[in-house]
Order: C-alpha cells, then structure tokens, then sequence
C-alpha cells in the first residue's frame, strides 16, 4: 500500500517545528503567521505581542486538530504508473530520441533563441 501522508498519530508529547513570519504592515502593525498553517494570522501593536498572540492562537487551534496517517487502499488490478516504469528501456527509438533531446538542450547554439524575447 501507498503512504502518502506521513503524519504521526497522535502523541501525548510529540513536538511540531513550524515556521513563524512576522511583517511589519504599512499601517504600523505587526502581522504574524503560521507559514505551514496560512490562515492561523493575528495583528498586534508591537512584534512581541504579535509573536504571543500567533502562539497561543495556534496552540488553542492545535488543541483542537488531530493528525490522522491514512493508507489509501489501491485496488491491485488496477494499473499504476509502476507497472509502466521501464517500458522503453530496451527500445532502441526512444533511446535515439533521448540522445538527440539530450544533445538538443546541452548544445550552445541558441541560433533559434530571439533576442527580443529577452530584452
């Protein structure tokens, strides 16, 4: 089975590292945020307050959300991108056009590059 979330259970003591951003609005205020959570923002007079108020915010909303694993069951007859790894590895075609796209974008000739584009 696929895990594609690998999110603990949860733990009576386990830590989570986030990353806190502090702004400084144009109106004076300092807006912090949870960069991993977006919308858990607050605003305060002072870059202090704003850094205590963000964390007890989010430690009142943590309180409240759980981290769940879940392993999604995939039907085995069904296909998956697995059962395609490899198709053209013996196939002398795709190896040719491999080799000309590979020397295509390591060549120097930018001959068919426009200038104009760039300026």
């Amino acid at each position: 089975m696929l895990n594609f979330i690998n999110a603990p259970q949860s733990q009576p003591s386990t830590n989570l590292k986030v990353t806190l951003l502090v702004e400084t609005l144009t109106s004076g205020m300092v807006a912090a945020s949870i960069f991993e959570f977006p919308n858990c923002r607050v605003e305060a007079q002072t870059r202090e307050e704003a850094i205590s108020l963000i964390k007890t915010a989010f430690l009142e909303r943590m309180a409240q959300i759980e981290a769940i694993s879940w392993n999604v069951p995939i039907q085995a007859d069904q296909p998956t991108w697995m059962q395609f790894a490899g198709v053209f590895k013996d196939d002398l075609d795709f190896q040719e056009i491999m080799e000309s796209l590979r020397a295509e974008r390591n060549s120097d000739d930018d001959s068919e590059v426009d200038p104009l584009y760039y300026s």
